[in-house]
């Protein structure tokens, strides 16, 4: 398989987040809020607009440019535990943090010839 760059217009992903979040917002005050289509336009609105934020521009990078395939694991593993059991989160978190901070490289005092 070849590999093909997708170039991805920033700015009609924006117009679409927009679009889609008017539209959640119209249907949600004409009709009412617990309504099938005003949930989705407004979810589908909300992915966008995060989409539209995290994409590069003139001015920086992408911001998962630099982001590493193990933080990436980490941070997806970390927000499905946030979302689905909070309560077993943060002792996770503490527990983490204590081994990373007992495990990770060290700078050598000693100097090297």
């Amino acid at each position: 398989m070849t590999e093909q760059q997708i170039s991805v217009n920033r700015t009609l992903v924006g117009v679409i987040a927009a679009l889609c979040l008017a539209t959640g917002l119209v249907v949600g005050v004409l009709i009412d809020f617990a309504n099938l289509w005003c949930a989705a336009f407004i979810r589908v609105g909300l992915v966008m607009g995060a989409i539209w934020i995290a994409l590069p521009t003139r001015d920086r990078e992408a911001a998962w440019a630099n982001l590493s395939p193990g933080r990436f694991i980490a941070v997806l593993v970390f927000s499905v535990m946030l979302v689905s059991r909070p309560r077993v989160f943060l002792p996770m978190l503490v527990g983490i943090a204590i081994l990373w901070f007992f495990l990770r490289p060290r700078k050598s005092s000693r100097m090297r010839p």
